[in-house]
Order: structure tokens, then sequence, then C-alpha cells
């Protein structure tokens, strides 16, 4: 190993640590963080000769981290899989509301997270990350302009969905909410 290689690592981790951290927290459980970061900075260190020169080395990284974050949750996904055919179970968590919860922020989260795959992350890279629409282009490995029409077709299909949410209620207002569940059975948003 050349000291100037490493010199070079410290300096692109040490830049980018915080961005790539806060890209893949955004999209991976808590306790995982860590574990998919130091997937990604793994493959920079293997791969070092390939990383581009500043500021494209940032959208290399972000494009390493969705990758990485992608194997991640498919690997989450069969292991959650697996954990189901061994427990053979489904075990039903009660959560009490507070007072004041304002569940419209869960239906836009449900609203994202029914969109296709590519269009999810193309919100969310613009949104969650700031990247501008030619950065996350380039993250995405696709045109401008295939990437434009992916966000506004995320953006037009939340706002679609949560246009006519209800206005926040407390829990002494709505029956539903006060016997602990958002809708009761046939209501809709």
């Amino acid at each position: 190993m050349s000291d100037q290689r490493a010199t070079e690592f410290e300096r692109v981790y040490s830049l980018l640590l915080r961005d790539i951290t806060e890209y893949v927290a955004r999209r991976v459980p808590r306790d995982e963080v860590d574990d998919v970061v130091a997937k990604v900075f793994f493959v920079a260190w293997r791969r070092f000769e390939e990383v581009p020169a500043p500021p494209e080395d940032r959208l290399w990284l972000f494009g390493v981290a969705r990758r990485c974050v992608a194997h991640h949750l498919r690997s989450s996904l069969r292991q959650g899989r697996l954990r189901l055919r061994l427990v053979n179970q489904i075990t039903v968590v009660q959560i009490q509301p507070s007072q004041n919860i304002d569940h419209r922020f869960d239906l836009v989260l449900e609203a994202v997270e029914r969109l296709k795959p590519l269009d999810r992350e193309a919100l969310r890279l613009v949104l969650w990350d700031e990247l501008s629409h030619a950065e996350a282009s380039v993250v995405m490995n696709c045109s401008i302009n295939a990437f434009e029409l992916r966000y506004r077709r995320a953006r037009n299909s939340v706002r679609r969905a949560v246009e006519d949410l209800p206005p926040l209620v407390t829990r002494s207002e709505s029956p539903s909410l006060a016997n602990g569940a958002l809708f009761s059975k046939g209501q809709t948003p």
C-alpha cells in the first residue's frame, strides 16, 4: 500500500463520510447504517484507482452507496423471509398514539414507499440528499431528461396521494384514534 494512495483515500473519506452516512441513514435502519457505510468505503478502497477527481468523486461514491444500500435491502428482505418461514407466526404490535400525532406524515411516507423504486430514489436524491438533477442523474446512471421525468412523475404521484389529506385531528376528536388505530375497518383517509 502506497502512502500516496492511503493519504488520498483518507482525504476522500474525511470529506465525504458525512454525506455518505446521511445518504445511507435515510435508507436503512439506524442500527445497520455503520455496516453499509463501511461497505461503501471498502468498495472505494478496493477500486480507488477508478474514483474520479473531485467533484465527481462525490457522485461516484453516491453511486456506490446506492448499490450497497440496494444490496443490503435485498439481503435484509431475504433474511426477513427466512425468519418468517422459520418462525411461522406473525407478531402484532399495538402502538399507543400520543395526543397530537400528525398521521399525515406517515401517509406521505406511505405514498413515497408505493412509488416505483427508481422514482422513489429520484425523489429522495433531490429532496433528502439535496442533489441537483444533473448530479442525481449521474448517481442513477441515466440522462438528465430521464431523471427529470422520474422525478416529476414521483413528485406528482405523491402530491396526488396527499392532496386531500384530512387536517390534523387530536385523539380526543377522533373515535378511530381514541382506540389506537388510525382508521377503523372500512374507513378511508
